[in-house]
């Protein structure tokens, strides 16, 4: 449980609702309906609810994969600034790192500051699916999963 932050105005388009023009309960479906679409599993596990730029996550019985894949899915979305995880996994598991993508950033060159290894990308690549199609379309502000 905790707190994850994430740039407020990078990340996939979605929400006009977060910009204050639609109601809480539309900014929660919206999210509901966005996470679905990722094909996450377990994703219809969890509720999302959103309040001023802060989506708080709730839901058990996840893996610890599928939850962090649920809340970056949701954090790298224009508008929310920070996620609150309210989220239990079925069984404790060793907790990946998180990745601030900054401008001219690739995931070769994540790979070699992180493992020591720009080879090792497509382990980061893999860590981040079905969110990332292609490991040459991330960008400024996104937020990855970076597997120990």
């Amino acid at each position: 449980m905790g707190l994850i932050s994430f740039v407020k105005e990078a990340g996939e388009k979605i929400l006009h609702a977060v910009t204050g023009t639609a109601h809480a309960a539309d900014q929660n479906e919206l999210l509901k309906e966005h996470l679905k679409k990722t094909g996450i599993p377990d994703a219809d596990k969890v509720d999302v609810k959103v309040a001023d730029g802060k989506a708080v996550v709730t839901g058990e019985g996840l893996s610890q994969e599928a939850k962090e894949k649920i809340l970056i899915a949701v954090g790298n979305v224009e508008g929310i600034a920070d996620v609150e995880d309210n989220v239990k996994v079925k069984e404790a598991a060793e907790e990946s790192q998180y990745y601030t993508v900054k401008s001219g950033d690739t995931l070769s060159a994540i790979s070699k500051q992180v493992y020591g290894d720009a080879n090792q990308y497509n382990k980061i690549f893999e860590a981040n699916k079905p969110m990332l199609k292609s490991p040459d379309k991330i960008y400024p502000g996104q937020v990855l999963r970076v597997p120990k």
